[in-house]
């Protein structure tokens, strides 16, 4: 082999390393990203789009809004995500017997449609062991009228199976939206009392659209 082909040699072995480390180096760089990503999501803040009418006039259809999770902890009368399935594909679980997290994990898959995660934006009305009651149309907790400044309408229940006075239990939170008339929440059996473990955050700011930006009251 003559000194040229050598050095072409050289030079072949240098560009098929030189891509086999550029190659290394982006695959490295984009699971390190989505590994971010998902740390942020999963444990620090998310973004949601409101679908639906429920939280008029506060929010509407098509708002973006950045959802806190790290160290949250549920007030009266903050906006929150909640997973509105949550109750229903826990007991689904229970129904199945001891399932680890990767069965967990595989069964989701293999959910109705119905029992998959669905997320409701609300608003807390009361908080663990607080009795709600509605009385003439306005909202009582523990006997006293709800200051509601958001909602200057009537609120009413119309669930025969969720009977005021109603008191929630040791781990929910109750919840309405702020279009009473339009909002399937707590007053109905189909949602009911939120279970702590249900909430994904607190909507903190809404990013979208433009005019409507800034913090969440």
């Amino acid at each position: 082999m003559g000194t040229e082909d050598l050095n072409g040699a050289v030079d072949e072995v240098k560009n098929t390393f030189n891509l086999k480390k550029e190659v290394f180096e982006w695959f490295y760089t984009i699971v390190i990203a989505l590994l971010i990503a998902f740390i942020i999501k999963g444990f620090l803040f998310d973004l949601v789009v409101v679908d639906g009418p429920s939280m008029f006039p506060t929010l509407v259809n098509g708002d973006r809004l950045i959802v806190t999770k790290l160290n949250y902890e549920p007030k009266q009368q903050d906006i929150i995500v909640l997973d509105s399935a949550y109750k229903n594909r826990n007991a689904y679980y229970d129904s199945m017997g001891e399932l680890n997290m990767a069965q967990k994990a595989i069964e989701y898959f293999r959910l109705p449609k119905n029992l998959k995660r669905k997320y409701y934006v609300k608003r807390i009305i009361a908080m663990p062991g607080q009795t709600v009651d509605i009385i003439d149309g306005k909202v009582h907790v523990d006997g006293k009228p709800l200051d509601e400044p958001y909602y200057t309408g009537d609120t009413y229940s119309y669930d025969s199976k969720v009977a005021f006075p109603f008191t929630v239990s040791d781990d929910c939170v109750f919840v309405m939206g702020d279009n009473r008339p339009q909002s399937k929440d707590s007053r109905s059996s189909e949602l009911g009392e939120v279970p702590l473990k249900a909430i994904l955050g607190k909507c903190q700011i809404r990013i979208f659209p433009f005019s409507g930006i800034g913090k969440l009251e």
